[in-house]
């Protein structure tokens, strides 16, 4: 069963990614000058179990990009400032390619995709991006190049402070 999953969610990420879409930056306004506060859920390479720890996120709409302050409330050190600019008419989002941007129901889904690695290993990795006015989620999978195995790699959950 578990082999059927993986391959069916291959198939549809297949079919997916040749439905590229695009993205504008107004597609993003909503988070303009936002806080956010929640956690992020990541699997743990060395005992293979899911770690959460809370985060504190602030979005800024800036010309063609989002800029974003992510901070881990107890690991301080692995504090990130990033800042992702929209690309080639609106089909990647800094160096991810759009693979879909939907709307269903006040909330935006946004899915990218890049080639990579994890863990050591050729990967291609999906990241969706699904938010609305009180919540906003980013999750990583990765599904390996070798295997077709396939794993959310972490996630990230928040709610709006403001």
């Amino acid at each position: 069963m578990k082999n059927l999953t993986t391959l069916l969610s291959i198939l549809l990420f297949t079919l997916v990614i040749h439905a590229q879409d695009s993205v504008l930056i107004s597609d993003f306004e909503s988070l303009n000058h936002t806080e956010w506060k929640g956690t992020l859920t990541y699997m743990d390479y060395q005992s293979g179990e899911p770690t959460t720890i809370e985060t504190m996120l602030q979005i800024t709409i800036e010309g063609n990009g989002v800029k974003s302050n992510m901070q881990y409330v107890y690991e301080p050190h692995k504090n990130n400032k990033s800042s992702v600019s929209i690309k080639k008419d609106g089909t990647y989002y800094g160096n991810e390619k759009i693979v879909s941007n939907t709307i269903n129901n006040d909330t935006r889904t946004i899915v990218t995709t890049y080639e990579g690695k994890d863990n050591g290993e050729k990967v291609t990795m999906f990241i969706t991006h699904k938010f609305n006015d009180t919540n906003y989620t980013i999750s990583k999978k990765v599904v390996y190049k070798n295997t077709k195995e396939s794993l959310v790699r972490n996630t990230y959950k928040f709610s709006k402070l403001k």
